[in-house]
């Protein structure tokens, strides 16, 4: 059976397969020190996810582009869940196929956790931002975070 691709995952995986596109994508990613995460230091969105423009007037979530790049071809789940909470993070290997359901179970089941980083006092768009300026500044970010008292990049 055939999966039927959405207009956004053909968006996506059109993107993925641009060199400049990606190029211009890879520029926004660290990969520091601290912590396994990919971090995108690019533009954030209210609940802490990397946006990124494909085109003049297409803006896509950042890890779904990433998931796009590392398995060409493939249709882009709809809703994919980190692994490590952080959504600014784009490493393909922490991020897996989800529903909103599922998301919301790992996360009512998660939140609680002493550490979590779903405990962050600050919200999921600070942190992010705290995490990209970081991230811009080349930090270690187990050090950073476990200083400020959050635990769990």
């Amino acid at each position: 059976m055939m999966t039927r691709r959405s207009p956004t995952s053909e968006l996506l995986i059109r993107a993925a397969d641009d060199p400049a596109v990606m190029a211009r994508f890879w520029s926004h990613v660290r990969r520091l020190a601290g912590t396994e995460c990919w971090i995108w230091t690019g533009a954030i969105s209210d609940r802490g996810h990397g946006r990124f423009w494909v085109g003049a007037d297409r803006v896509v979530i950042a890890h779904r582009l990433a998931w796009a790049a590392t398995y060409p071809g493939q249709p882009v789940p709809r809703l994919l869940s980190h692994d490590c909470d952080n959504p600014t993070c784009v490493n393909p290997a922490h991020l897996r196929a989800g529903t909103a359901a599922t998301n919301r179970a790992e996360y009512d089941a998660r939140a609680g956790t002493p550490g979590s980083p779903l405990n962050d006092i600050r919200g999921a768009r600070a942190r992010a931002e705290a995490l990209r300026a970081a991230a811009r500044q080349g930090q270690d970010l187990n050090w950073l975070f476990t200083i400020e008292g959050v635990v769990g990049v």
